[in-house]
């Protein structure tokens, strides 16, 4: 599977005559290899085999084209490389892109039994290599066994007027993840042209080696039931599940005194679990009316069980607002406790890590977990209403609990800037005595304690529970003679409209979290956090559908 992509002109800013243009080849491979057999045995034991193997590649590679009119540049990327500041290039020149290239290799088998079609077992194995691993644990093996009761097709359950299906199921198994960029195993070395020594260029380490990079490895268990009464008009379905990952790949920033950066290492180990559930219904099931309803809900909680030898600042994302914290879940705000604003001078007092008021803004010392990065319960509720040739459907989505941090307000609310400010601002400090939630505004950030821009206190943590009006469709189908009369099969008009109403106490944009941010590990980390993020649109529309 061969694809060309080619990238837009880029025009760089303050750069007179400049544009880049990137091309990437991109080259897929896929083999696989299936034999099945299936066995009957006795008309009520069936065993169905699955052996197979598969062989995954791809390979980017690429141009990058640059277009200068022979003027100096500032700062170019070449590959994955930047060039000097002043260098020199010829109109058009072509720098070739780094590659990419990975590998996958699997081997698996899985064996099903039913006897009499309502016991039901499941056993599955995998051996999985990936070339994003060390050398030396390439491959990773993963068992799965799962198993069903069909309680319904029991004799003392076939003749019960009150439930038409009863199921159980639980599974248990261990799963991999290698969603890591390429490479990062492999210790590199980069060459400084510009810096000569005994007339070569200097070599110097860009990124630490790790042969023992390997899985992540995510031991499941999952237990659940469906059930169905009065003929399934109402059916309901939940189950829980329990997960612990461990040697969870995390890319850590190192010591500076080490001379390095970041580095790609299995350490830690984290717990999730929670429950989902969903009740369907027919409430009313008449000639000419119909109602329906669907009503789903979650609870997720994950914690952080271990991070090894590290602390809590090796691994950071999002807006460095959130870190990896024994004992809390990934993610969770670690940030400086902000008290009240002195009514006297209009200065934030924080809290200390002994929890002591302070005017002192100390990064350093004084942060701790604050918040509730996830929320207590998710999910939506809908409505479908059939009334002869109409048609109307309601969905509601809503969260219950959790907060959400507004990571740009600390730029929008307590001094002057080149940012825009929020109209929050009114309820600031303004002269002695006053009582505000917020501070006074001053040009000067030290003037507040601290000497950068940013604030990193959970002054900016609201309550994060909402009710949305997701989406409201109205539909009309044509009656069958005056279709007919227009030698049509069908025809149906509607309206509708999404993200029409939204309840909620979030003073931002948006509280249902978009966490648009490029890098895995931002968004990973960032679950809570909203920074200058657009909300998502309010659209209506009208749709015609024909039928010929």
């Amino acid at each position: 599977n061969d694809q060309w992509e080619s990238g837009d002109l880029i025009n760089q800013p303050n750069s007179a005559g400049r544009a880049r243009r990137d091309e990437r080849w991109v080259s897929n491979y896929n083999v696989g290899a299936n034999a099945e057999f299936n066995q009957y045995l006795q008309s009520k034991h069936r065993i169905k085999y699955l052996l197979g193997t598969e062989y995954q590649r791809s390979n980017t590679s690429g141009l990058n084209n640059m277009v200068y009119n022979n003027v100096s540049s500032t700062m170019w990327r070449t590959g994955n490389e930047f060039t000097e500041p002043g260098a020199i290039f010829e109109q058009g020149q072509l720098f070739r892109l780094n590659n990419d290239m990975w590998s996958f290799l699997s081997f698996f088998t899985r064996v099903n039994y039913a006897y009499k079609d309502k016991y039901i077992l499941q056993a599955t194995a995998r051996a999985d290599g990936s070339s994003r691993f060390g050398s030396n644990n390439r491959f990773g093996f993963f068992p799965v066994l799962s198993s069903a009761w069909i309680v319904s097709e029991e004799d003392f359950l076939k003749n019960n007027n009150a439930i038409s299906f009863l199921k159980v199921k639980a599974t248990y198994g261990i799963t991999g993840n290698s969603n890591i960029p390429s490479n990062q195993w492999i210790g590199t070395y980069r060459a400084i042209d510009a810096a000569i020594y005994n007339g070569q260029p200097i070599l110097f380490p860009e990124r630490i080696a790790n042969p023992d990079l390997r899985w992540e490895t995510t031991a499941n268990f999952d237990a659940g039931f469906e059930i169905g009464f009065l003929n399934d008009r109402i059916s309901i379905e939940g189950s829980y599940f329990h997960r612990r990952t461990t040697d969870v790949i995390m890319n850590l920033t190192v010591p500076q005194s080490s001379g390095f950066g970041n580095f790609w290492d299995n350490i830690g180990e984290i717990k999730n679990e929670g429950f989902d559930l969903t009740i369907n219904s027919v409430n009313i099931d008449k000639p000419n009316f119909r109602w329906t309803t669907n009503l789903n809900m979650g609870y997720v909680y994950n914690e952080v069980l271990s991070i090894g030898n590290y602390t809590e600042d090796a691994v950071s994302g999002g807006t460095n607002d959130t870190r990896i914290v024994v004992g809390y879940p990934v993610g969770t705000n670690y940030l400086i406790r902000h008290s009240r604003v002195d009514p006297a001078t209009g200065r934030p007092i924080y809290l200390d890590g002994s929890g002591n008021e302070t005017f002192i803004y100390d990064e350093q010392n004084d942060r701790v977990p604050v918040g509730s990065v996830l929320p207590d319960l998710t999910g939506g509720f809908s409505n479908t209403f059939t009334y002869k040739n109409w048609s109307m459907n309601a969905l509601f989505v809503f969260t219950v609990g959790g907060s959400i941090y507004d990571s740009s307000m600390k730029r929008q609310m307590m001094f002057v800037s080149d940012w825009n400010m929020r109209e929050d601002l009114g309820d600031r400090w303004r002269q002695p005595g006053d009582i505000a939630r917020y501070p006074k505004l001053t040009l000067n950030p030290a003037e507040h304690g601290n000497d950068k821009e940013w604030f990193n206190t959970d002054m900016w943590i609201f309550d994060g529970s909402f009710v949305r009006l997701r989406n409201l469709n109205v539909n009309y189908n044509l009656p069958i003679d005056l279709v007919s009369r227009l030698g049509l099969r069908g025809a149906s008009i509607g309206v509708g409209g999404t993200n029409l109403l939204t309840f909620t106490k979030f003073p931002g944009l948006d509280p249902e979290i978009a966490r648009d941010f490029d890098n895995v590990t931002d968004r990973n980390m960032s679950p809570n956090i909203t920074y200058l993020t657009p909300p998502q649109e309010r659209a209506f529309n009208f749709t015609l559908n024909v039928q010929f």
